[in-house]
């Protein structure tokens, strides 16, 4: 099938299959008219490549996965410990991101202080004398 059928039938554009296919992640053979040619397994490939994708996983995590997904060794329980591992990752980056979000908010806090502080003080008196009008 070409690589506009199998857009079509996975979902994924066909940007992305050029993509994945660049990457080595997907394959397809050259036919003579020059256009790709991918095999009916292809789109379980993509298939289980988007859904990864979706889940946050990287291009280089599902390309060290793949040969097992393909050679089908890839069992059930290895499908679970990565995902735990990513759920791992989320709540990191999750505690992360709170960590900063608590961070701007006392900034914010700090400076609305400051400038509740600096409305309340009377003016400056300049640190220099302004100049004398000119006597006639």
């Amino acid at each position: 099938m070409k690589v506009s059928e199998l857009a079509q039938r996975t979902g994924v554009s066909a940007h992305r299959l050029r993509r994945y296919e660049e990457q080595g992640l997907i394959r397809a053979e050259r036919k003579t008219s020059g256009y790709r040619e991918f095999s009916e397994h292809t789109v379980r490939e993509v298939i289980f490549i988007a859904m990864g994708r979706d889940l946050g996983f990287s291009l280089k995590d599902l390309a060290d996965t793949l040969p097992r997904y393909r050679q089908g060794t890839l069992t059930f329980t290895q499908m679970v410990e990565h995902m735990q591992d990513r759920i791992q990752e989320v709540d990191t980056q999750i505690a992360t991101q709170r960590a900063l979000r608590k961070k701007l908010v006392s900034h914010i806090a700090w400076l609305e202080k400051r400038q509740r502080e600096a409305e309340q003080r009377p003016p400056a008196k300049p640190a220099w004398p302004t100049p004398r009008k000119a006597r006639r």
